[in-house]
């Protein structure tokens, strides 16, 4: 299930749960994105990669189900998102 969107301000992108993933960011200008993992119990999200500020791709896998996020913390031109499971 791919799942794409446009960060136009500070916040959290679609969740997305499974094991393997394509990861995307392709930024206009100035941002910083997270990306963050949710705790198997689901209390909470942990980074996993911070202070991304520039054009991103990445595949990340796991051995276990497990649900990913974007976290733009800083904002000031907007960020294409994309995350896809493979």
């Amino acid at each position: 299930m791919a799942v794409t969107g446009t960060f136009t301000g500070t916040g959290t992108s679609t969740p997305v749960a499974g094991m393997k993933f394509k990861l995307v960011l392709d930024f206009a200008g100035t941002a910083s994105v997270d990306l963050e993992e949710q705790l198997p119990d689901g209390s909470a999200w942990i980074k996993v990669a911070t202070g991304i500020t520039a054009d991103y791709s990445q595949n990340y896998d796991t051995s276990h189900m497990t649900t990913l996020r974007w976290n733009c913390t800083a904002h000031t031109n907007n960020v294409v998102w994309f995350m896809d499971r493979l």
